[in-house]
């Protein structure tokens, strides 16, 4: 049952996270239109800049998951890829537990209060062009619960890994 639930933790975060990362085309194309209206028609938008910072946000947020499962995160690990695999599950699991898990939640609950409030205020931005800034903001919380899932995905199989079984 808990296997079945990892790999399908797996598969949504696969999913997702392939579709996120089409964001990137709209943020190209928002990009190539700034461009050419500036620098060509000599007619910047209002919107622009911060349309990209918006999009790339998102994009950056909401690929944490999926960059988790496939092990991508930038990391400093000399010494511990020279220790033998039994090791590096051990640290995994109390590096999880004391400072990923700890981390993680903190930044969950920070980021719906912080997303909350914004609904609450029906907060926009201050600049000329003045979006909402709600449904922006509630991609942090969206974000982070997805990390913490799959983090505990990840956890769950490195444990199996330390008993020997593979998910």
């Amino acid at each position: 049952m808990l296997k079945k639930l990892v790999r399908g933790i797996d598969t949504f975060t696969d999913v997702t996270g392939r579709w996120l990362a089409l964001l990137i085309l709209p943020l190209l194309y928002v990009v190539m239109y700034e461009v050419i209206a500036r620098k060509i028609f000599h007619a910047p938008t209002t919107w622009g800049f911060e349309l990209t910072v918006y999009i790339y946000g998102a994009h950056f947020m909401l690929g944490m998951a999926y960059t988790l499962l496939y092990d991508r995160h930038v990391r400093i690990d000399v010494i511990v890829l020279q220790l033998p695999e039994k090791i590096q599950l051990w640290l995994r699991v109390i590096t999880f537990v004391i400072i990923f898990l700890p981390f993680v939640v903190a930044l969950t609950y920070a980021s719906i209060l912080y997303a909350a409030q914004s609904w609450a205020i029906h907060e926009h931005s201050w600049t000329a062009w003045k979006p909402p800034l709600y449904p922006y903001k509630t991609v942090m919380p969206v974000a982070m619960v997805m990390l913490l899932v799959q983090g505990i995905a990840n956890f769950v199989r490195d444990i199996y890994k330390l008993k020997g079984e593979d998910i």
